[in-house]
């Protein structure tokens, strides 16, 4: 990885300012209504389904916006045609869908129309080999290109287990940090296909650990007899009565061990220099989902609520008591022809006077980072992140068939590349080590901003290749494989 360093403030500045000008633009919104004077309904004739080999055919009736003798208005026919597509695209079951519209005859104000939807699907079974970083992120890792720093092991995840969108994962991981672990999840258990369960449990053993933030990096450990383990159970229900709407609760167990070595670096890694915490965790999420496409939206609106107690007051457990929520919102907008724009805020706010460091985490963690920070880490108990980028289809979406590979699943593929511009910014509030570590970033402002490339191809893979500039004048080119925003 090439790391590139300068002083390129007036960069950051003029991009944050083109997008601020930018949003403040779009802050005005009218929606207009169009009364629709025509009597004109198409009703759906029948419905035909091919393609489906191993997913059950009720679980994809289960994303349909139409069923099989009503009748729907023709001006807005196209749009639930359209949308019905997207949702099977979101279950991740299926490469490409394709549904055909087919006129059979016509009936006073209806029109009959045969539906056929033609499906492909993806490959199921992975068993992948696990060769895995230990630090926070690749960046991260590729700055010291330490290769005794990994993990390695097989990871079985086989998806549509059951044909019924049901998910197996089956992991065992050596190296580094050990882990065994096992975990199915059944999201439609009932026959209106609205409750579903599952469970994890598993082992852990660290024997490289992050341990303390200093001069605002995460600091490592390694014990070869090891630093820290961990068993856990949960147990999870969700609930999805509509298309867009998810509930997930979840009740786990953690009975954690922490050595004496680690609680030697950081007196605070535990309460009260606990070694073997032992607590329940509840989780709770509401989903609200609007995007055209999960993985990558271009167009829609995601909005979620998470609240999450962990230690609840029962006679077994060690003095474990935190709890927190986290909001994200997303919007997403075509603004004219291969013209998209994205925005986002995370906010999270959490309890108590002071918390351990192994549950306090800010930015600098899975998606919850300042574009242009991916080395730092910023511990404090709140955060707010604001995200914003604008971009163009370089190359819009396409289909390709290698003609050496002889199943569709891999040989037919779809792609597209897209130049993004982008500005973040955000803010950590109470941090317990600021002064006595020299992190100079919690309770100061940081932004971010700068150009990139996003590849988009099939099995919801996403390639980010980004060259950023941070409020410190500090850049670099950094590497991410996940949307954005």
């Amino acid at each position: 990885m090439l790391v590139l360093r300068a002083h390129h403030t007036s960069l950051a500045h003029a991009i944050t300012a083109v997008l601020l000008v930018y949003l403040l633009g779009i802050g005005t919104i009218s929606l207009q209504a169009q009364a629709d004077t025509t009597t004109q309904y198409v009703q759906v004739a029948s419905v035909e389904i091919s393609g489906n080999d191993k997913t059950k055919e009720q679980i994809i009736q289960r994303e349909l916006l139409f069923v099989a003798g009503e009748k729907y208005a023709a001006s807005e026919f196209g749009r639930i045609i359209n949308q019905t597509r997207l949702n099977l695209l979101n279950t991740s079951l299926f490469n490409f869908v394709t549904i055909d519209t087919i006129p059979v005859a016509g009936q006073g104000e209806s029109q009959l129309m045969k539906i056929k939807i033609s499906l492909i699907e993806r490959w199921y079974i992975w068993p992948v080999p696990i060769l895995q970083i230990t630090d926070r992120n690749f960046n991260a890792w590729v700055k010291t290109r330490d290769f005794t720093r990994l993990n390695y092991g097989l990871d079985i995840k086989w998806y549509n287990f059951t044909g019924r969108m049901d998910e197996l994962d089956a992991k065992l991981q050596f190296g580094k940090n050990y882990e065994l672990s096992l975990a199915y999840n059944n999201p439609y258990l009932d026959k209106k296909k609205h409750f579903g369960m599952g469970f994890a449990a598993g082992y852990k053993r660290n024997r490289e650990t992050g341990y303390i933030t200093t001069d605002d990096k995460l600091q490592y450990a390694f014990v070869s007899e090891g630093l820290s383990s961990e068993k856990f159970v949960s147990l999870n229900n969700t609930y999805r009565k509509n298309i867009f709407t998810t509930h997930q609760l979840t009740i786990g167990l953690r009975a954690l061990s922490f050595s004496d070595s680690l609680l030697k670096l950081n007196f605070d890694y535990s309460y009260q220099s606990v070694n073997e915490p032992v607590f329940l965790n509840l989780y709770y999420k509401l989903k609200i989902d609007h995007r055209d496409i999960k993985y990558y939206p271009l167009t829609g609106w995601y909005i979620d609520v998470e609240l999450n107690k962990s230690g609840l007051g029962f006679g077994f457990e060690q003095p474990v008591d935190v709890a927190w929520a986290k909001t994200t919102t997303r919007y997403y907008s075509k603004l004219a022809s291969r013209w998209y724009s994205g925005l986002s805020f995370i906010g999270k706010v959490s309890s108590g006077s002071w918390q351990p460091y192994f549950l306090m985490q800010a930015l600098g963690y899975n998606r919850d980072y300042v574009r242009g920070y991916e080395y730092n880490v910023i511990d404090g108990k709140h955060f707010a992140l604001v995200r914003s980028n604008i971009k163009f289809a370089l190359v819009p979406e396409q289909s390709s068939n290698i003609s050496f590979i002889p199943t569709p699943k891999f040989g037919l593929i779809h792609y597209a590349l897209y130049l993004t511009a982008f500005a973040d910014a955000g803010y950590v509030w109470q941090p317990q080590w600021i002064g006595e570590f020299n992190n100079k970033l919690p309770a100061t402002m940081l932004a971010g901003a700068g150009l990139g490339l996003d590849l988009v191809t099939y099995y919801d893979k996403v390639v980010r290749l980004e060259y950023s500039v941070n409020k410190s004048g500090k850049s670099g080119i950094f590497i991410h494989f996940i949307a954005g925003i």
